[in-house]
């Protein structure tokens, strides 16, 4: 008889942008980004590690721009309480340098970067998708994953599982 993890089916790496929506009540994605962990099931997300680092400092940065105000605190616990229900993906150091050299070789500045590096972790895993609430961005790094919002993994009621 099979373990019961062994029927756990990876269905995307979450980028930071959905994690910061899960995370904050008054987000505008805040419902669809929770849905995806509140569905239990036989489903499983994964975040990249780098993440878990850009979602933390966009919490709690301060100054005139900053929208969540997050305390430290505030920000690991939250942060924390995802990480209890995905699992933890990264690339290694010489993978971390080969996608920054990939990147640059290609023309890529800026912020964008942050996407390659939690794509590429989505790549090196073999992660069949992204969901990210920034689609456009994503797809033109990652033409070969399927880019999608979270409302795209929401469960569809004609869909039952399959019984091999």
């Amino acid at each position: 008889m099979p373990c019961a993890s062994a029927t756990l089916k990876i269905e995307a790496l979450l980028d930071s942008n959905v994690l910061i929506a899960m995370l904050v009540e008054a987000h505008e994605h805040h419902e669809p980004s929770l849905e995806l962990l509140a569905e239990g099931g036989n489903r499983q997300f994964v975040v990249a590690a780098h993440s878990y680092a850009e979602a933390y400092a966009t919490l709690t940065r301060r100054g005139e721009h900053a929208v969540f105000r997050f305390s430290p605190e505030e920000a690991w616990a939250a942060l924390e309480s995802v990480r209890a229900v995905t699992s933890l993906v990264g690339l290694t150091a010489p993978q971390t340098f080969d996608a920054i050299r990939s990147y640059s070789r290609t023309g890529g500045v800026g912020a964008r970067l942050y996407d390659r590096l939690i794509g590429e972790a989505a790549v090196v895993h073999g992660i069949p998708a992204i969901a990210t609430w920034n689609v456009g961005h994503m797809q033109t790094l990652f033409p070969t994953l399927r880019v999608v919002t979270p409302e795209a993994f929401a469960p569809s009621k004609s869909s039952s599982p399959s019984s091999d």
